[in-house]
């Protein structure tokens, strides 16, 4: 049997499905004595099927719910007095996660994606300055208790949260790629992502940036073995977000990420 060479699978999260009324109660009651909701259960189940996941991540847009609570001197995403932040629900999901695997990463949506407006400090660009330093004191609470980075979900690129927020342990995740300014995305982050059907797009991008990782989504083998082409293989991973059929999703996969030889 020819050797082939494996690629490391990386999540950037699962879009949990939103449980029966008779689901959750019998969740519940297996919760008795500990703070749990709705949002509880969707970050444990969405860790369903990512065994075998290199990166794993939990959570996905949906977890923007308990992350905008977290927001002080907000009334309906409208801030209107001093901001600050709350971490304390979220130090609660960070030892849940902690729990199921000790080495998943959190998703949730970029700061843009939570459609916080300022009604209070009167500069626009201080506003979401703020924003996105609340955003990242939020994250090193989670990290310090042992979350191993966050993935942030993005619709767009935007100069400050880019600034202030991209690192080795803050991703961020064009959701559509294809529309994405992915130019000023590696000003700041060495991580390509592109649909496999785009790969086409990486030659050029690889070129005029520093690419450290270049993760193909919902690749097949031969994605991977034309990115190979391209990059060494060590710097090739296969992207994954769930929205649907999750377990299954994952492990499907787990099966295709590697290059034949």
């Amino acid at each position: 049997m020819a050797r082939r060479i494996t690629i490391p699978v990386r999540s950037f999260g699962s879009e949990a499905g939103v449980p029966t009324v008779q689901e959750l109660a019998e969740w519940l009651n297996g919760k008795r004595g500990e703070e749990a909701d709705l949002v509880t259960y969707r970050l444990e189940r969405s860790l369903d099927g990512q065994e075998d996941v290199a990166v794993p991540a939990a959570g996905g847009v949906f977890y923007g719910e308990r992350w905008r609570r977290a927001f002080q001197g907000m009334a309906d995403g409208v801030l209107v007095d001093e901001p600050g932040i709350d971490p304390s629900a979220l130090i609660a999901d960070a030892h849940l996660i902690g729990a199921r695997r000790r080495d998943a990463w959190l998703s949730l949506p970029a700061p843009h994606l939570l459609g916080f407006r300022d009604a209070y400090m009167g500069d626009v660009e201080e506003f979401n300055e703020t924003i996105a330093d609340s955003y990242a004191r939020l994250a090193r609470e989670m990290r310090d208790l042992g979350v191993q980075g966050h993935v942030l979900v993005a619709e767009e690129a935007d100069a400050i949260e880019l600034e202030r927020l991209a690192g080795r342990k803050v991703l961020f995740f064009p959701k559509n790629p294809t529309k994405f300014d992915l130019e000023l995305l590696l000003e700041y982050q060495g991580a390509l992502v592109l649909p496999a059907n785009d790969l086409n797009r990486a030659a050029d991008l690889v070129e005029r940036f520093r690419v450290r990782k270049l993760i193909l989504l919902d690749p097949e083998a031969k994605d991977l073995a034309a990115a190979a082409e391209l990059v060494d293989p060590d710097m090739l991973e296969a992207g994954g977000y769930c929205e649907k059929s999750c377990p299954d999703y994952w492990k499907s996969l787990v099966e295709r990420a590697f290059i034949p030889r």
